[in-house]
């Protein structure tokens, strides 16, 4: 059986999904990750466990103090940093979009300020005229794992499914533990490149490093599946500088020569993990057609006033149309979620303040629009107390067929 390239493999599982109803949101992960490998858009984060020097170590590589640092676990939400001059935006869940100065960030991603991210940030995006990032990098700085702060490793948790490249950062002031363990096997599934690298080596002696690199290179050839000799750690100090130079000069090696081959493999990765979700997916859907009518009928009347709720809530608003609007998509999109165990999302598009410029009468038509249509789609795609026997079964034929189609894209990625 002729092997697919990751590029291959995902613009054939978007076309099979992009006209789907029920397969929106992978549809969507699909196109982004396509728009992505055309603009040859490496996403490299440094990803690991609480306290180990992660925003530090992100300064050191970018040479600019840019990222908050402290004592206690920092960053509660995903950091990107991009080519450009300096500055910075906070992006929330409802697609608001504003400005911020560099020194006010630890107001968004400090878990001291922002406790459980109850601001609701989705991201920070930096620009800084970092060589380092001048060819295409966009680097992310990731809420520490493990600590007490759940919400922060679900973050970083999600955020590796968008990374092509991982900087797994250890620590000479704790052995690898569990939780590490755990966090680099689900890294490895999704990422195309790993670089492991040991921060805070001026806190020990040379021998003590040299006892500690080999510790983690055995730990880390099992858990990788390599031999000891083929495991390149990096020893760094963030504080002192050490090692920082080799280490950006390996990603940049690799970032000018191998993009194109770690962004493949990453594509591929990530889509065996979106094949399975969308198989989830369509079993939901599945199941959700298969409800009883009463049970569906209930449903749909919970449905119907809901909607009315969301339409009530949303006629008060007086201004930012285009962000009220993105709160009304993500209430009917939860809506749908606890209704009928099936992802159902609206793109959420970014909006700054300058940029909104819908007035009411624009706002109320689109909002009609959104909260009138998705009760009969819902239907339509539920085939609701359809009839027609005939359509009913065309219908399952090609739910049936689309699984089908997935897994042998699936099988053909190597």
């Amino acid at each position: 059986m002729e092997k697919l390239t990751g590029l291959e493999a995902v613009t054939r599982a978007y076309d099979l999904l992009k006209d789907e109803q029920a397969c929106r949101t992978q549809a969507r992960i699909l196109k982004d990750t396509l728009d992505r490998m055309k603009r040859q858009e490496m996403t490299l984060s440094i990803i690991g466990q609480f306290k180990r020097g992660k925003s530090s170590l992100s300064n050191a590589i970018l040479g600019e103090d840019i990222l908050p640092v402290g004592i206690v676990p920092i960053t509660s939400a995903v950091t990107k940093v991009t080519y450009g001059g300096l500055s910075g935006k906070v992006a929330f869940e409802n697609g608001a979009v504003i400005p911020v100065e560099i020194d006010e960030l630890s107001k968004y991603i400090s878990e001291q300020e922002n406790k459980n991210n109850e601001l609701e940030v989705a991201s920070v995006h930096i620009t800084c005229l970092s060589k380092f990032l001048k060819n295409g990098i966009v680097f992310v700085d990731t809420p520490g794992v493990g600590s007490f702060h759940t919400n922060n490793t679900l973050t970083a948790t999600e955020y590796l499914k968008e990374s092509d490249g991982v900087i797994f950062l250890l620590s000479v002031d704790s052995p690898i533990n569990q939780i590490e363990m755990d966090f680099l096997a689900k890294s490895k599934e999704y990422a195309g490149k790993l670089y492991f690298v040991v921060n805070k080596i001026d806190l020990i002696s040379d021998t003590e490093l040299k006892s500690y690199l080999e510790y983690c290179r055995k730990i880390l050839s099992q858990l990788m599946d390599v031999c000891v000799d083929d495991i390149d750690l990096v020893p760094v100090s963030a504080k002192t500088g050490e090692g920082i130079d080799k280490l950006k000069s390996m990603v940049v090696h690799d970032q000018k020569r191998l993009k194109s081959q770690i962004m493949d493999e990453s594509a591929k990765r990530k889509l065996r993990d979106l094949i399975q979700e969308t198989i989830t997916q369509l079993h939901f859907f599945w199941k959700a057609m298969n409800m009883e009518y009463a049970c569906l009928d209930e449903a749909f009347e919970t449905m119907e006033k809901g909607c009315l709720d969301i339409y009530e809530q949303a006629r008060k608003a007086t201004d930012g149309y285009e962000i009220a609007l993105n709160e009304v998509k993500l209430k009917v999109s939860e809506l749908i979620k606890k209704l009928f165990s099936m992802d159902y999302s609206y793109f959420i598009e970014n909006w700054e303040q300058e940029e909104q410029h819908m007035d009411r009468q624009e706002y109320e038509q689109k909002l009609h629009e959104i909260l009138e249509s998705i009760v009969p789609t819902m239907k339509e795609l539920l085939l609701y107390r359809d009839e027609n026997a005939y359509k009913v079964v065309r219908r399952i034929a090609n739910v049936n067929l689309l699984a089908k189609r997935l897994r042998e894209i699936e099988r053909r990625l190597d």
